[in-house]
């Protein structure tokens, strides 16, 4: 690669990639598909078009392959990209927005907990919880920590268990009602959007593969799909790896 590190071809060229580019990269590198008469191009292409919007059954039609082909491509890439867990690189963080909001999963009221950095648009954490209070915001915050570096400031609503969370880590927290706070529940909107095809009610015998959904949605906001206040995505995909591939390997 004409001297180039790998990190540094990645860098070089990423300005200019498409969305599916991006995959490619990132399935390279993590390796989530079995080798079978399916060519991986198509399995990237069809995980880049679920995301986009289109249903499974959809997207098959417009390659040709069947819709398992399609959801088991979607599968594999989330438990792969969920793997380390790690949503962001760790750094330096100025003010961070956390907010909840209620999902269905086979019908039952959930909660989808998210972290934003309301500077650079960065999702650093999601979580599904059954119950919200105090003790769940604090372990969720716990988890958002991991990705920063410093003392953050949280903005938040009213809810009671900010409240008792933020007192027992002895962080500092203010209520935010507008402004900065909107970049969390633009998330929601973007999210709701994307999941209002099954009528925001997910479906499966294992909650867990709708936490791996959400995980690679958040990935593929911050890393493959283009953000308009900027041009770009929030994050970057070659940080991302660079962290997560120790963990892995």
């Amino acid at each position: 690669m004409s001297g180039l590190s790998y990190w540094q071809y990645f860098r070089k060229r990423r300005g200019n990639m498409k969305s599916e580019t991006i995959i490619y990269w990132v399935v390279s590198a993590l390796k989530p598909f079995r080798r079978n008469k399916i060519p991986p191009e198509k399995k990237i292409r069809g995980v880049e078009l679920y995301l986009r919007g289109l249903s499974y059954r959809q997207t098959a039609r417009i390659l040709k392959i069947s819709h398992v082909t399609v959801w088991e491509a979607v599968q594999k890439l989330a438990e792969a990209v969920y793997k380390p867990k790690i949503l962001a690189v760790k750094k330096q963080r100025n003010f961070i927005a956390v907010d909840e909001t209620v999902i269905k999963i086979n019908g039952k009221k959930r909660y989808l907990w998210a972290a934003i950095d309301v500077e650079s648009k960065e999702v650093l954490a999601v979580w599904i919880t059954t119950v919200r209070n105090w003790w769940v915001a604090r372990d969720f915050i716990l988890v958002v920590l991991k990705s920063c570096e410093g003392q953050p400031v949280f903005l938040v609503d009213r809810a009671s268990w900010y409240k008792s969370a933020f007192k027992s880590l002895r962080l500092g927290y203010l209520h935010v009602t507008f402004g900065p706070r909107n970049s969390v529940e633009r998330w929601f909107r973007t999210l709701k959007e994307r999941t209002k095809r099954f009528w925001n009610n997910f479906r499966g015998k294992d909650w867990r593969r709708v936490h791996r959904f959400v995980f690679l949605f958040a990935f593929w906001y911050n890393f493959v799909r283009i953000h308009s206040s900027f041009g770009d995505p929030p994050g970057d995909v070659t940080e991302w790896l660079q962290e997560v591939m120790p963990q892995l390997s």
